[in-house]
């Protein structure tokens, strides 16, 4: 999982979000997702603002997302904090129009993956495995998200926080992000880095050097997981993460 930075939100979805209805109730997400007065909707622009802050990569699984992709596999616009939470009903008056309000709220939004939702609906993940559930500590808006995953060397997600290991654990199940496809990129990942590693030992070797500069080595490919053309690379805390271990 990345850590992910907001930036600042479409005009016309600060106008739905601070607006109200001819009935004078705010606007829920539906005013989002159901404007067609534009060549645009406001939909589509603020899924377009998320995937460009969020460097074209999901914010659960960091795979490669594109707002023009194919609908199979098109992004959608999640929301951290449930919309429409499992316990709705139960809620009293005032946290369910602070639920509502949160539908349009730009700082809830982000863009997520298709999540197998279409092409093997038996496997979800991310957004379409989560639905409308709480996570109980893991959140893309937050460092630690960053912090408290590792990777094993099957690709698996592991938590190294043994204080948060419970809570954790439940949010990777309830993301479903060690499904075995998920498992296999990240596992090509870790492969594809070990295997940069052994090739510069055997340069520096033919160059007469007895020792391999580790940190020089790591340095030059950290580089490469910085956001390059408004894209980071998919998986790439996973490769971050591996070039840590050096």
């Amino acid at each position: 999982m990345k850590y992910i930075i907001k930036g600042q939100q479409p005009p016309e979805l600060i106008a739905i979000h601070k607006g109200k209805d001819a009935n004078g109730k705010h606007y829920t997400y539906s005013a989002v997702s159901d404007d067609k007065t534009k060549n645009k909707t406001i939909y589509t622009d603020t899924l377009a603002s998320l995937i460009q802050e969020q460097g074209s990569i999901c914010c659960y699984c960091m795979q490669f997302i594109d707002i023009n992709s194919h609908s199979s596999i098109k992004p959608t616009i999640e929301h951290y904090i449930p919309q429409n939470p499992e316990d709705y009903k139960n809620l009293e008056k005032k946290k369910k129009l602070y639920h509502d309000k949160l539908g349009t709220k730009y700082q809830n939004m982000l863009a997520t993956c298709h999540g197998n939702d279409k092409l093997d609906p038996d496997n979800k993940y991310c957004d379409k495995s989560k639905g409308n559930q709480f996570l109980k500590f893991l959140n893309p808006l937050d460092v630690s998200a960053e912090i408290v995953l590792g990777y094993g060397r099957d690709g698996s997600i592991v938590c190294l926080d043994d204080l948060k290991k419970v809570e954790v654990k439940k949010d990777i199940k309830t993301l479903n992000l060690n499904f075995q496809k998920l498992k296999d990129a990240r596992k090509s990942i870790i492969e594809a880095v070990q295997k940069s590693i052994i090739i510069e030992k055997k340069r520096e070797r033919n160059r007469l050097k007895n020792k391999f500069n580790k940190d020089e080595f790591k340095q030059k490919e950290l580089a490469k997981c910085q956001m390059k053309n408004g894209k980071f690379k998919p998986y790439v805390q996973v490769m971050i993460y591996e070039l840590n271990k050096i």
